[in-house]
Order: C-alpha cells, then sequence, then structure tokens
C-alpha cells in the first residue's frame, strides 16, 4: 500500500479531472454553453463576449461566446487518457526493445549503439512530429473544393498514439536497457546464476520485480513529455482527433480542434493572448496542473520506494543485532553434558 500523500493527490487530481470529462459527456451530451449577449432581470444589455473570468464562467467565455470552462472540461478525458495511453505505449515497446539490448549485445556495441542514439536528444521531437503528422491530422482541400480528412477520427487518435510513441522507442529503449544492464550486474543476480538460474528466471524472477518501480517513475516522466510535445503541436495547429481548417478565401475562421481537447484550445487561443489574457489562460493552467498531477505521482511513487527501502534495511539491522546474541545463546552448552 503506498502511504505517500503526493502520490494519492496526483492520482486524485487526474481521476477528478477525467471522471468529470465523462459525467459532462453523459449528463449534458458536451453539449457546451454559449452566451453572446447577455441581460439583466429588465432586459437590458449588460455585456457581450468574450466574459471575463466570474462565477457564471469561470475561466471566461472566448470571443463566440462558449464557456471555455466546459470545453475544458469536454476535453480532459481526450487529453489525459491519450496522455496516459501514450506513456503507457512508450514504457511498454520500449521495455521489450530493452530485454535483447540488456541481455545479447556485447557491452562494447551496447556502449557504441548508446553513444550513437544519444546524439538524437538533442533533435526536438517536435519537429520531426509536426512533418509527420500534418497530412494525417490536418483536413485537406480536394480540386473540386470539397474539405476532406485522409483518415477517419478513430485512425487519426490511433495513427498519433502510435507516431508519438515510436519516435521515443530508440532512446528510451537505449535508456531502459542500460538501467536493466545495470540491473544484471548486481551480485544478487550473480549469485541466481551461479546456482543454477536460466535467463528466463532470472528475467522473470529478479530483473522485472527490480524494474517495474523504476519503470513507474520512467512513465510519469513520459507522460510529462507528452502533455509538453502536446502544446507544442498545438502552437503549430496540429490538434489531437484532427484540425478542423475553413478554407474560405474572404473570411476564413480559424483553425478549431474537434475534440476540445487541451491541446486544441491553446492553439486556438494564443493568438488572442495579447487582447484577452484570460482566454487562452484557461486551457494552460490545464496543462500546468496536469503536469503538476504527474510529477506529484512519480515524486510520491519515488517517496513510497524510498522509505520502504528505509524500513528494509532497519529491519535488516535490527535483525542483524540480534541474531548474534540468539547464536550465542543456542550455541552455549553445559560442561557436564560433555562428560567432563
Amino acid at each position: 500500500m503506498i502511504r505517500s500523500s503526493k502520490f494519492w493527490v496526483g492520482l486524485t487530481i487526474l481521476s477528478v479531472f477525467i471522471f468529470s470529462s465523462f459525467g459532462f459527456a453523459l449528463f449534458y451530451d458536451s453539449d457546451v454553453r454559449q452566451v453572446q449577449l447577455l441581460y439583466d432581470d429588465d432586459k437590458n444589455l449588460i455585456g457581450g463576449a468574450p466574459f471575463e473570468p466570474s462565477l457564471m464562467f469561470p475561466l471566461g467565455t472566448d470571443p463566440l461566446g462558449y464557456d471555455i470552462s466546459q470545453k475544458v472540461l469536454q476535453g480532459a478525458k481526450f487529453t489525459l487518457l491519450a496522455v496516459i495511453a501514450i506513456g503507457v505505449f512508450r514504457v511498454l515497446f520500449s521495455f521489450i526493445v530493452a530485454i535483447p539490448f540488456a541481455f545479447y549485445l556485447p557491452e562494447k556495441i551496447r556502449k557504441g549503439l548508446d553513444q550513437l542514439l544519444s546524439s538524437f536528444y538533442f533533435i526536438p521531437l517536435t519537429i520531426i512530429a509536426v512533418f509527420i503528422l500534418s497530412p494525417i491530422i490536418r483536413e485537406q482541400l480536394s480540386a473540386e473544393g470539397e474539405e476532406f480528412f485522409l483518415y477517419t477520427f478513430t485512425e487519426r487518435i490511433g495513427l498519433e498514439v502510435i507516431i508519438l510513441t515510436l519516435l521515443v522507442v530508440p532512446l528510451l529503449g537505449s535508456m531502459i536497457g542500460n538501467m536493466m544492464a545495470s540491473v544484471l550486474k548486481e551480485e544478487f543476480i550473480e549469485g541466481a546464476r551461479l546456482l543454477g538460474a536460466s535467463r528466463w528466471r532470472v528475467f522473470t524472477k529478479h530483473v522485472i520485480p527490480h524494474m517495474l518501480p523504476k519503470l513507474v517513475i520512467v512513465w510519469c516522466q513520459q507522460c510529462v513529455q507528452v502533455l509538453i510535445i502536446f502544446t507544442h503541436l498545438g502552437y503549430f495547429k496540429l490538434f489531437f482527433g484532427g484540425t478542423d481548417i475553413d478554407f474560405n478565401p474572404m473570411m476564413a475562421d480559424p483553425p478549431k480542434s474537434l475534440s476540445n481537447e487541451w491541446s486544441g484550445l491553446v492553439g486556438n487561443y494564443y493568438i488572442q493572448i495579447h487582447a484577452n489574457p484570460y482566454i487562452a489562460l484557461g486551457p494552460i493552467i490545464m496543462f500546468g496542473i496536469a503536469i503538476y498531477a504527474f510529477q506529484l505521482i512519480g515524486e510520491g511513487f519515488q517517496d513510497h520506494l524510498q522509505t520502504r527501502h528505509y524500513k528494509k534495511e532497519k529491519r535488516d539491522r535490527m535483525s542483524g543485532t540480534q541474531n548474534p546474541v540468539n547464536e550465542q545463546r543456542m550455541s552455549f552448552d553445559f560442561v557436564h553434558k560433555r562428560g567432563a
């Protein structure tokens, strides 16, 4: 049982966002409130969109009068579930790649590959993702003037999850492989091999239990990285699930997200941040809270591991101080029993 308060606070924040978003879809059919003009009880006009944050509109409204807080609530499930899924797939596939990297490659070759792959740390993943995802996510215009997507909504989501996962598998697999290789050098692994344990038994009984806690922390780090990549993609108008583009040559509407996920809201509203700073502030705050929640989960789990390790060492010290006394008492023998 994890007793770290940081872990449970972070998990609670994410759970509240996700379940509230599903509740909004279930009970309100994700119908975002729109108020363009506001009147008082005497039918007098008192304001028009965009409205500033208030009790009626906690995060304000956009220029069309849509409640930003409800848009944030509608897109929370798409954003956070996508981030969690991409983080899980990244760690899972990288762990699979790391197995032959750590078990079968000679140390010289492993170090050479590690040096080769480390150079890719300086290449921004966002730039690569923009080139690959642009034709998949952006709406296209045919020769006849019809707007269309190359893939369906489900296919666009699946392809984006796969691409954002595979982009980091070589780098992350190398990192996890080095972690796994360091575990294989531990004394208890050498002891297991001397006792005749096979590679499969060493992997399942020793390496996996030792690696799982570290992989949870790596997963939290990857989720934070995915959230940051989402904000970058939102800046380039590449919204999760698809970017709806208006090709009207006269008065085109700005690109908009089809799912109201948070990167789409940031991408839609950042150009208005100088005129109406609060419009883009809501989605940005939500991104910050989500990043903070994942960091809390990682820090809390790490604190849990350190506390568990400290308690184990304390128990070992306690048993180590008591065992010699017990052994001395058990090894005591009376002289007359030996016939002296």
